[in-house]
């Protein structure tokens, strides 16, 4: 059971002539010190480009919250009373700002500061339309397509695009661009234009000047035969000839476009050989060609040729690899990786020496897993580049590993004697036999009602707190090492939690007086106001404890004590405490 003690702090009415002996000790007084929630849900909306509204979800306090100080970039801005909105006015446009939030109440306790609302104000309202477009001219390109562009406009924030009229109708807005290719149309017809400027506000300029264009007459459509007999030869390592057979077409071939590995890589006048030089040696390539007209009608590629530039002697050596590193990652395992070499033809791959004995030589890859070793074991690396000549590099750096110890893989024995005891209401205390090892034990599990609990260290004991009042609780404990290895589940052990108290033990000092003739006790559930009234208190005689019984859960008590003589002149309250019963 709880002990609450009183201080002598007992006043008597002068008649009595009661004075204290003894001296009285700080208790419990009941002061508000609990600082209210912090606030959450902080957002920001920009109104307008000089105003940002904020709002947030209400703190809570023990006792009540007063109001909230708002924050502008961490200075103190305003301080509200309680309400959970604030118009932050008078601010500059396009500006970012950033606010939090504090809730305070009666007593001055202050919370924590709210996660930060960062908003930026939008820019000041365009009205100013863009200039006028200038220079717009069309040009007819084919019997269905009109080229224009014309002068770009200005504005005062930016120009955002054109709207171009057709016929003086909205043919198409466009981005701020300043040409626009009018397809889909009519051979041998005239079409007139303008164009319009606008900005992101909407604001729209006066038309352009007009601009006219008559498209052409239908133009040559039919393209030309797909050139045949295309033939590549090798000539050098840097140099391939191609050769062909002349395309036809109904107007006149103007010439060929030759590709390579489908890139186009040349356009020739109306020939049929090309010399393409250069070229890597030893390497492969497919060339296509196809005719075009003066038209613009292309013919379909080529059967593709293919050939490869003749080789040059390859006498360098790659390059010595480097950055060499090792990782043993198992008792039998090492693993290598290395930088790639470089060669002036090409590395085809390296050979792996194991303490300057070639182990394995591998294709063009940088890294390898040298398996089926010693356990404890030290092993020393080196690696050599090779091309396709047979050139070799000088072997790399050395680099060395030692492969670990073979892994405990031993589980700790099961714990013995574990012992469950009841300390109070909500708390149970643990207690078992250490476990043993091959190597160490590192720890142990705790288990209540057959769920983890917690993980200790190297103890043989844990105290459960915070449990239910006149509960039955259930553990077990398992021992673990340092390998992760876990022993079985020990035997349960149970206990079951004290009854909660519902009692409070009041203490106070002697107090000395002519016909002392005992004390009298009052309690109620609000400071000051008892359920006894004035001189019918709790009648205790001539004693300085009392325990008060049968007090409701979940409720908190005032107390107060005062002495009475033989005559019942009874003195003024004692100073006030509380208990607060679980």
């Amino acid at each position: 059971m709880s002990k609450v003690t009183l201080l002598a702090v007992a006043v008597l009415f002068a008649s009595l002539g009661l004075s204290g002996c003894g001296g009285g000790g700080a208790v419990e007084t009941g002061g508000e010190t609990v600082a209210p929630s912090t606030p959450t849900g902080l957002t920001a909306s920009a109104v307008s480009p000089s105003q940002i509204n904020l709002n947030w979800s209400a703190s809570t306090d023990n006792v009540a919250v007063m109001g909230y100080r708002i924050y502008r970039g961490g200075t103190l801005l305003i301080t509200l009373g309680n309400v959970t909105f604030y118009q932050n006015a008078g601010l500059a446009a396009s500006t970012t700002y950033s606010y939090t939030v504090q809730a305070i109440d009666a007593a001055g306790n202050s919370s924590a500061q709210s996660t930060a609302a960062i908003l930026t104000t939008p820019a000041m309202l365009d009205a100013t339309a863009p200039s006028t477009p200038t220079g717009l001219a069309a040009n007819a390109v084919s019997a269905s397509q009109i080229n224009f562009r014309w002068s770009a406009s200005t504005d005062n924030v930016a120009v955002t695009g054109y709207q171009v009229y057709r016929g003086g109708t909205l043919l198409i807005t466009l981005g701020n661009v300043t040409t626009y290719q009018n397809t889909g149309l009519t051979a041998s017809t005239t079409y007139a234009y303008f164009v319009r400027a606008l900005d992101a506000a909407g604001n729209v300029s006066a038309q352009s000047s007009s601009a006219s264009a008559t498209t052409q007459t239908v133009a040559d459509t039919a393209a030309p035969s797909i050139p045949a007999g295309l033939t590549a030869t090798a000539t050098s390592s840097s140099q391939i000839n191609l050769s062909w057979t002349a395309a036809t077409d109904n107007v006149g071939v103007t010439g060929y476009n030759v590709y390579r590995g489908g890139i186009q890589v040349a356009t020739l006048g109306a020939v049929t050989t090309f010399q393409n030089t250069g070229l890597p040696a030893s390497t492969n390539y497919s060339y296509t060609v196809r005719a075009f007209d003066a038209a613009g009608n292309a013919s379909g590629q080529s059967t593709a040729a293919n050939v490869t530039t003749l080789a040059t002697p390859d006498t360098t050596a790659p390059s010595t690899p480097a950055g060499l590193t090792t990782s043993a990652i198992s008792p039998s395992q090492i693993n290598l990786s290395w930088s790639a070499s470089t060669d002036n033809v090409a590395v085809t791959g390296y050979r792996v020496y194991r303490g300057g004995t070639l182990l394995i030589t591998l294709g063009n890859v940088t890294t390898y897993h040298n398996a089926g070793l010693t356990a404890s074991t030290t092993y020393s690396y080196t690696v050599q580049a090779i091309d396709a000549a047979g050139n070799a590099s000088g072997q790399s750096t050395a680099a060395n590993a030692t492969t670990p110890a073979t892994p405990d893989t031993t589980a700790p024995s099961t714990p013995a004697g574990l012992t469950a005891n009841v300390i109070s209401a909500s708390q149970i205390n643990l207690s078992w036999s250490a476990s043993t090892d091959n190597v160490a034990v590192t720890g142990y599990r705790v288990y209540r009602n057959g769920v983890f609990l917690t993980t200790l260290g190297n103890v043989t004991a844990y105290q459960n707190t915070g449990l239910s009042a006149s509960t039955t609780y259930s553990y077990n404990v398992d021992a673990i090492d340092a390998a992760g290895n876990a022993s079985g589940v020990s035997t349960a052990a149970s206990a079951t939690t004290q009854a909660p108290n519902t009692t409070a033990i009041l203490a106070w000092d002697t107090v000395t007086a002519t016909n002392l003739s005992g004390y009298r006790v009052y309690y109620g559930t609000a400071p000051g106001a008892y359920i006894q009234a004035s001189g019918q208190g709790i009648a205790v005689g001539n004693v300085t404890t009392y325990t008060a019984t049968g007090l409701s859960r979940g409720t908190r008590y005032y107390f107060a004590v005062t002495a009475f003589d033989t005559s019942n002149n009874e003195s003024t309250y004692s100073n006030e405490v509380f208990k607060d019963v679980p």
